[in-house]
């Protein structure tokens, strides 16, 4: 049998008086809360993961940087911005 929102309705009309009779120790719906809120914690804890995400970004990103400007750049044994200034600068003097 296949539960659908019907068949559970319908079962709890139908056995209603063997829900009420059961009563709930007075702590119960601490306790329930208490191991909801530990399941939980170990299910939503991304903060390692996170942080290890965040450090191989980093690495990657700079790797990446390095490798552009040491290699693929076309310009990259052109003189610098830095040099041509400093050239303007000498030039004028």
């Amino acid at each position: 049998m296949s539960w659908t929102e019907e068949n559970i309705e319908t079962f709890i009309v139908e056995h209603k008086d063997q829900f009420s009779r059961c009563d709930a120790s007075t702590y119960h719906t601490d306790h329930f809360f208490f191991k909801l809120q530990n399941k939980f914690k170990k299910l939503i804890s991304i903060i390692p993961y996170l942080g290890r995400v965040i450090l191989v970004w980093v690495i990657v990103t700079t790797f990446s940087l390095y490798a552009w400007n040491n290699w693929i750049r076309k310009d990259r044994h052109e003189i610098t911005l830095k040099q041509k200034i400093e050239n303007i600068i000498t030039f004028k003097k």
